[in-house]
């Protein structure tokens, strides 16, 4: 076991306040089945079912995208049609610190 923690193990600390950092997913609805494994899976709430449109199956939304834990990529594979994406995470590594 070595003595110096990985990022992954630390906690992460904001620099900025969360509501300027624009770190959340976004969904692509044309890929979308609406099958709320990502609801599931997220615990922070980011994502709900919307409205369905007509007779179409609804598709998800994100209805809490501040909710969203910075630099976290875990939702991307639960999502088995690929309709999730984030941002780049270089973008936005300046946002966050590890601390003990």
């Amino acid at each position: 076991m070595s003595g110096s923690a990985t990022p992954e193990r630390k906690k992460r600390r904001l620099l900025v306040p969360r509501e300027e950092i624009a770190w959340f997913p976004e969904i692509d609805a044309s890929l979308c089945h609406g099958c709320m494994e990502c609801e599931t899976f997220c615990k922070p709430g980011v994502f709900a079912l919307g409205e369905p449109e007509g007779v179409k199956r609804a598709k998800m939304i994100i209805a809490n995208p501040y909710n969203c834990i910075v630099l976290c990529t875990r939702c991307i594979p639960v999502c088995n049609a690929g309709a999730i994406t984030l941002p780049d995470t270089a973008d936005f590594t300046q946002f966050v610190e590890y601390v003990d």
